[in-house]
C-alpha cells in the first residue's frame, strides 16, 4: 500500500516537474509548423501571465515588440538570456479552457532559421531555461509584487477615508459640544425670562 501511494507522488512530483519545466515541440507559426519552445502554467490566469511576459521582455528586457498573426514579435532583437546577437523572437500566451485551465506560452526565436535542438542545440537549450526561470521564478515573484502594489493602493486608500472620517467624526463631535453648550445657555437664558416674566405677574 505504501509503495503504490509513493508511485502515485512521485508521479504527481513528475507531472508538475514536467509542467514547470520548457520543453522543445513544434508550434504553428502562419499555417507553418516550426520549432520552438513552450511551457504549461497551473495557477495563474492568463492576463497575469502576459502581463508578466511584457513585463520581462518589454520593461526588464528593454524589448520593443509589435503583434504579428497571434504572437508578439520582437524583431531582431538582443535579449540577454540569449547571448549578445539579434534574433526575431516570438511568445504567445494561449489562455486555459474549463477542460483544461493551464496557460500555455509558446516561445519561437529566429535568425537565420528558427531554432532547434538541432539546428542550435546551446540557444535551444538556453530557450527552455529563460522560459523555464519565467514561469518558475520570474512569473511567482511578479505576481506576488503584484499583489502587494494593489494591497498597498488599497490600504493607502482605506488610510485617507479612515482619517477624513476620524476628521468629520471629530468635527461634528466638537460642533455637537457647541450646540450643547448653547442649548444649555439657551436653557438658563430661557429660565430667567420665564423668573423675570413670573415676577412681574406676582
Amino acid at each position: 500500500m505504501k509503495k503504490i501511494a509513493f508511485l502515485i507522488l512521485l508521479g504527481a512530483m513528475s507531472t508538475f516537474a514536467w509542467a514547470q519545466t520548457a520543453q522543445s515541440t513544434m508550434i504553428e507559426l502562419d499555417k507553418s509548423s516550426v520549432p520552438g519552445v513552450i511551457i504549461t502554467i497551473t495557477d495563474y490566469d492568463a492576463a497575469t501571465v502576459q502581463d508578466a511576459l511584457t513585463a520581462r521582455l518589454e520593461r526588464i528586457g528593454g524589448l520593443k515588440g509589435t503583434n504579428f498573426k497571434g504572437f508578439r514579435l520582437y524583431q531582431g532583437q538582443v535579449l540577454t538570456g540569449f547571448g549578445s546577437n539579434k534574433y526575431d523572437i516570438y511568445t504567445r500566451v494561449i489562455p486555459g479552457t474549463k477542460k483544461s485551465p493551464e496557460v500555455i506560452v509558446n516561445l519561437l526565436v529566429s535568425g537565420e532559421t528558427f531554432v532547434s535542438p538541432n539546428t542550435d542545440p546551446e540557444l535551444n537549450q538556453k530557450m527552455i531555461d529563460v522560459l523555464t526561470h519565467f514561469a518558475t521564478v520570474f512569473l511567482p515573484e511578479f505576481d506576488t509584487n503584484q499583489k502587494i502594489s494593489a494591497h498597498t493602493k488599497d490600504l493607502e486608500k482605506l488610510e485617507k477615508e479612515y482619517t477624513k472620517l476620524v476628521s468629520d467624526r471629530d468635527k461634528l463631535k466638537e460642533n455637537l459640544e457647541k450646540q450643547e453648550k448653547a442649548v444649555t445657555a439657551k436653557a438658563e437664558e430661557l429660565a430667567k425670562t420665564k423668573a423675570a416674566l413670573g415676577a412681574l405677574k406676582q
